[in-house]
């Protein structure tokens, strides 16, 4: 499958640098922080909650609708991602010398040029009033047709015969249980009207995978009203059977005529590339480059499910907005590290680390050679919990994992808060093998993870942009800069001095 590039335009480097600085004042630190060393000062300051909220906004964004791994909004993330690590200086190290390390995926989609709808309104296909999901197949022929129209919480009368039917319904009378009660009835297929169709959304997976081609039964698509108007007027029915939820005294008007329909559905499975989105800053000492650390987050979310768009602006768009803050301190700030750092946001994630686990399973750069990896999922809400209200969290953050493998990686973490002022709290290892971070561990990489906590709208559509406590974002960029600047400078890589995680 062929997936659109954005055809967005990107801001220039000048433009960004100046979204940078946009703020008159800049964010002011938790209680009791202290300025940051002199030599990483500039690059702290580019770090902005402007700026954060202009890359937030785009993540989780209509245009990348949720960002599901596979779908078209993930492939628009990645190109966005891409484009500013190519802004910020950054070198692409991915396949090809592009930006992107290709994760192969199953996909099974609705083939949309073999799939159409026929009958006295003509042709209805996918993207011109057709709506399908599913990844299974249906070659369905009808002789009869049922104009169906309920009013909420109508029941539908025992006698009425739907069976082996097309049933026309409008989608406002056909609440789930409406749904379930025409289900029962074994109509051959339903057409729920619509203002406009959705398209259809692959199914995406890395195990053998194929469509159900098989199809006989029941099907439900989606057919937009213009085209259920002429179907309702090219059989003599009146219209307004699909233009309003008028109903009977007892709440369901239904209307059967003859009427020969056709709907096939056919569907297609190919082998897919997703991507890993990878860039790299040189280190600049001659020595000390060739050693390397990793800044990570997983851009993907839920994407798009039962039609329904799952934003993700907390998990993970917050983690790779403030990814991108780290490597604009960085391409901001005249003393770069020593060491090479290297910038990924990971696919897969919410399928179970697999964007993350290919890269550690096909490393760009040996893992040998990797001093730690600094992991962001999460770091935009304040942590609600039936015990623990957001307002008492607004300063705080979970360090997870990072004292599994380094301690002296933790101690280095804890000295630079002091430039941050966060309150770090201990006690959300139980979610230490639940991002990207862990497929590294395994493979002795010493990591920290932070995430700022759980709360009521985790992975659920209301996991929205106006929810995000940009200070936070912004601050959890900041002290992973400063980490990084200070990892970067040490003699040698970061002791391993507690065992793999």
């Amino acid at each position: 499958m062929t997936l659109q590039k954005d055809p967005r335009t990107f801001l220039r480097p000048a433009s960004l640098i100046a979204l940078a600085f946009a703020s008159s004042t800049l964010l002011a630190q938790y209680k009791g922080a202290i300025p940051p060393p002199v030599e990483f000062e500039k690059g702290f300051e580019a770090i902005t909650v402007d700026l954060a909220k202009h890359h937030l906004s785009y993540l989780a964004g209509p245009e990348c609708a949720g960002r599901g791994t596979g779908q078209l909004g993930f492939q628009k993330a990645a190109e966005y991602v891409a484009a500013r690590f190519k802004e910020l200086g950054l070198l692409p190290i991915g396949d090809n010398g592009t930006y992107f390390q290709g994760v192969p995926f199953n996909s099974v989609a609705i083939d949309e040029a073999g799939t159409v709808l026929t009958g006295p309104m003509g042709e209805v296909r996918i993207g011109k009033g057709l709506g399908v999901s599913g990844t299974s197949e249906s070659a369905i022929t009808v002789e009869a047709v049922v104009f169906l129209s309920m009013k909420q919480g109508a029941a539908l009368p025992e006698g009425l015969d739907l069976t082996g039917k097309a049933v026309v319904v409008n989608t406002d009378d056909l609440d789930q249980n409406a749904r379930s009660a025409v289900n029962r009835k074994n109509p051959a297929m339903v057409l729920v009207v619509v203002q406009q169709a959705a398209r259809p959304v692959p199914s995406i997976s890395r195990g053998a995978q194929g469509g159900n081609r098989g199809g006989r039964g029941s099907r439900s698509v989606e057919i937009e009203r213009r085209y259920a108007l002429d179907l309702a007027r090219s059989l003599g029915v009146d219209p307004t059977l699909v233009a309003s939820s008028q109903g009977s005294a007892e709440g369901v008007t239904s209307k059967e005529v003859s009427g020969k329909l056709g709907l096939t559905v056919k569907v297609k499975a190919e082998e897919i590339k997703v991507p890993n989105v990878v860039g790299m800053l040189p280190g600049s000492d001659p020595t000390l480059k060739e050693q390397y650390i990793g800044v990570g987050a997983h851009l993907d979310h839920l994407g798009i499910s039962g039609g329904v768009v799952f934003p993700g602006a907390d998990d993970d768009a917050s983690g790779s907005t403030a990814m991108l803050l780290v490597a604009q301190a960085l391409a901001s700030n005249p003393v770069k590290p020593k060491r090479t750092v290297v910038f990924m946001a990971f696919c897969g994630e919410e399928m179970g680390l697999i964007g993350s686990r290919y890269y550690t399973e096909n490393p760009l750069i040996p893992l040998e050679r990797m001093d730690c990896l600094l992991q962001m999922d999460m770091v935009g809400r304040n942590e609600e919990t039936a015990n623990d209200k957001a307002d008492d969290n607004v300063h705080t953050i979970h360090l997870v994992g990072s004292k599994r493998i380094s301690t002296e990686l933790h101690q280095i973490t804890l000295d630079m808060n002091k430039h941050i002022g966060f309150e770090f709290e201990y006690d959300e290892e139980g979610v230490y093998e639940r991002s990207d971070h862990a497929n590294f561990a395994r493979k002795g990489v010493p990591i920290t993870f932070l995430f700022s906590g759980f709360h009521p709208d985790y992975h659920r559509p209301t996991d929205t942009i106006d929810k995000i406590n940009f200070d936070k974002v912004v601050s959890s960029a900041r002290l992973n800069y400063l980490v990084l600047q200070r990892v970067a400078g040490l003699p040698e890589m970061v002791k391993r001095d507690v065992g793999c995680g």
